[in-house]
């Protein structure tokens, strides 16, 4: 499975800033892997751990199966990439960028660092637009705000390994 760092063509999708946005998307969420579990061998979510007494690998909730949660998820781009988002999830993605970029004067403002700004500033991720790495005070201020105006967004997988919101 691709991670998201390696995205080549997704530039059939969108531009630098939304290329920027889905990968920040993938590296700052968490959820559990999608995959075959190995107690009973089904395709599913592997959200659960196992007695303490036997090997811990991730495996499903099945009955016979996990029987303790996860203590933490890793990364989503540790098990998937931007081809597991659902379609309709990546079209609004798509579509928010757009909407964002059109809305808002990104002047100055690499737009790979903005994309990833969006996303980080509108899930409220402790860094973003309001560090003012770039732009001026005001610019990264109204950015915040119309960032924050999209409100939270957040990624977690479905029962069938795809990425939904």
């Amino acid at each position: 499975m691709k991670k998201a760092s390696e995205i080549k063509n997704l530039a059939r999708y969108g531009d630098t800033f939304t290329t920027a946005y889905i990968e920040a998307a993938l590296w700052s969420s968490t959820g559990p892997a999608f995959g075959e579990c190995p107690c009973c061998g089904e395709t599913k979510l592997l959200d659960r751990l196992p007695e303490k007494e036997y090997r811990q690998d991730s495996m499903c909730s099945g009955p016979e199966c996990g029987m303790r949660e996860t203590p933490e998820e890793p990364p989503l781009d540790e098990n998937y990439s931007w081809t597991d988002i659902a379609p309709e999830t990546l079209q609004r993605m798509i579509d928010d960028c757009a909407k964002f970029q059109a809305e808002n004067d990104l002047t100055g403002y690499p737009l790979k660092n903005a994309g990833h700004d969006f996303w980080l500033t509108r899930n409220r991720h402790g860094c973003g637009f309001w560090e003012n790495d770039f732009g001026t005070e005001e610019q990264c201020d109204k950015l915040t705000k119309a960032s924050k105006a999209f409100g939270e967004f957040n990624l977690y997988p479905g029962d069938d390994g795809k990425l939904y919101v």
